[in-house]
């Protein structure tokens, strides 16, 4: 499904932690998924838009994964009928209702549900091992094929994955006892001791099972004509199977992140220094002798369920910001001088790499470096489409750029805004080749976002805040004189109004945005438990019968239709009945 910026779309993002069914097990999983296809397809909502779903570490954090491949046994359905050797004897045994009813509240509890599912999931194997395995069924030919189909990747995985659980849950593999953690030497440890051979099957079993059901979510929104669009990061873990098997790909003496941001003075250190999100710098040298092979592999897997993809932080192929120390060590940094960091640091200090954008010809030189990266990636595409998440600090020769290879940027109306007025740039400006949105998973939903306008309205700085809201009411078409004393259904409907009127090729509205909610998947710059942790209060079915929110469910499908943004198919058909 090659990205048409002729043939505009709607859609909804949904993190999957955040879904419910009636049997979940305390997270969203491929179930929910199902669900939530159905709410699109329902709807006309084109594009289903989630978070990665790959395996994450000790953070929980879908963009701080333990493998660019393997993905999230936490995310599976693990009920009886749908793992293969998981009895109902078994289920009832571990997943007792007191259990579950603990399980099913707000937020999801990832320690108590990991630890059931992978419960759950041993089980499954044990049975799977001594009565299907060991016979030449359907099933037991299907698993085999499955570890043959994935050598390149699977193996390293489940040795990695063998390792974390010897060494307590712990993936930090620097802290390793020596002869683990080096790939070369761990593999011919775990090729004498049959221990180690047992424990690869087994999770060498749980992604057969994951990548089962997650091609059966991807076959069930083909055929009611949703389109899946899934999220690559920019990095990897530090601490994670990609770079302890591949240290050679990577360079692990600068951490990847983001500059000082000074304007939302997020936290001090953020303010000081910038963020340090610990992803290893690239060793692109390394990368390019092998012709790029694990960024194709991490590709082709993900377009293996994904009709698009995100990449998350696109400008780090042009330049990214990169630390001279890890994140465990910032609170060492957060009192030094820039001159006292560099003492420490062996004269290095955080920076842009591989160079900044200055002067002229290192931006050259950046956007032909970049250029070259994303041609690879979309050659390892095949027919998905990309859409390049170019938030930040920009340089100017980005967008340009992604119109000329036909991938689709950003765009976040409340975000760009003249710089000389201050004012909205109307929507027939923005930029067609985008997807709009009011948010991603970072940002504060638009309700919060009204609410801080009317106390910066009613506070100390009240002119300047008036000012502000009669912007926003001009962006939005409304009266400028009497804008809403709170938020309202009214004024979140023309939100809706106003983008899916905008001429950008896909408008995605965030769940809570779309429910008019004040819930938040992310704080960036807070390690609080709270992150990746927030779930919707009912399964997504249901919030269309809901008197909350029913209407503004009908408003967006009905606008959906009105702005021309229905699937091809839906509009063949309407075509059709005339």
């Amino acid at each position: 499904m090659k990205l048409d910026p002729t043939k505009k779309l709607a859609g909804i993002l949904v993190p999957v932690f955040a879904l419910r069914h009636e049997q979940d097990l305390g997270i969203g999983d491929t179930t929910a998924m199902m669900q939530a296809i159905d709410f699109c397809a329902k709807l006309k909502i084109g594009v289903l838009q989630i978070l990665p779903i790959n395996e994450t570490g000790g953070d929980n954090s879908p963009y701080s994964a333990i493998s660019s491949v393997a993905l999230d046994p936490a995310l599976l359905t693990v009920l009886p009928g749908h793992v293969p050797g998981l009895t109902q004897a078994d289920f009832d045994e571990l997943a007792k209702p007191d259990v579950l009813s603990q399980l099913r509240e707000n937020t999801v509890k990832y320690a108590r549900v990991k630890a059931l599912k992978l419960e759950l999931l041993r089980k499954s194997f044990t049975n799977f091992q001594a009565s299907i395995l060991q016979k030449e069924t359907d099933e037991a030919k299907a698993f085999r094929q499955f570890c043959k189909d994935n050598e390149s990747w699977l193996p390293l995985y489940t040795l990695f994955r063998t390792l974390v659980d010897e060494n307590g849950g712990n993936a930090c593999w620097t802290q390793w006892k020596d002869e683990q953690r080096e790939y070369k030497q761990a593999l011919k440890l775990a090729t004498t001791e049959k221990r180690y051979q047992d424990d690869q099957n087994f999770w060498a079993f749980v992604q057969f099972v994951a990548w089962t059901q997650w091609g059966k979510v991807r076959k069930y929104a083909d055929e009611n004509e949703v389109a899946l669009m899934g999220d690559i990061p920019f990095g990897v873990s530090r601490y994670s199977a990609d770079v302890w098997a591949h240290t050679e790909l990577f360079d692990l003496d600068w951490s990847g992140g983001a500059p000082p941001e000074r304007f939302f003075k997020a936290d001090p250190f953020t303010e000081k220094w910038g963020q340090n999100w610990g992803i290893p710098y690239y060793n692109w040298t390394n990368n390019e002798k092998e012709n790029y092979r694990w960024w194709r592999q991490r590709i082709n897997y993900t377009c293996k369920l994904f009709n698009y993809y995100r990449i998350d932080h696109v400008l780090g192929f042009f330049r990214i910001y990169c630390f001279p120390w890890i994140p465990e060590l910032n609170g060492e940094f957060m009192g030094l001088t820039e001159k006292e960091a560099a003492e420490r640091c062996g004269g290095r200090v955080p920076q842009f790499l591989a160079r900044p954008d200055e002067p002229k010809e290192n931006a050259i030189m950046n956007r032909d470096f970049g250029e070259k990266i994303l041609k690879v990636l979309m050659e390892a595409s095949g027919d998905a489409g990309i859409v390049a998440e170019d938030l930040g600090m920009v340089p100017d020769y980005v967008v340009p750029l992604e119109k000329k290879l036909g991938i689709a940027g950003f765009t976040i109306p409340i975000f760009e805004r003249d710089k000389e007025t201050q004012e909205y740039f109307v929507k027939e400006d923005l930029n067609p080749l985008s997807l709009a949105t009011y948010g991603t998973h970072d940002h504060p939903p638009i309700h919060s976002f009204y609410n801080g306008l009317l106390d910066w309205w009613h506070g100390a700085d009240g002119d300047k805040g008036w000012l502000e809201i009669q912007q926003l009411m001009r962006f939005l078409g409304r009266d400028t004189e009497h804008p809403p004393e709170e938020f309202t259904e009214e004024l979140l409907i023309s939100f809706i109004k106003t983008l899916l009127e905008s001429p950008c090729w896909l408008t995605v509205m965030m769940i809570t945005d779309l429910l008019g909610t004040t819930q938040r998947f992310n704080e960036p710059g807070l390690a609080a438990d709270g992150n990746w942790t927030q779930r919707l209060a009912e399964p997504i079915g249901h919030y269309e019968s809901d008197p909350a929110y029913a209407n503004k469910i009908k408003a967006f499908a009905s606008l959906i239709k009105e702005t021309n943004r229905l699937p091809a198919s839906s509009v063949k058909a309407a075509a059709g009945k005339s």
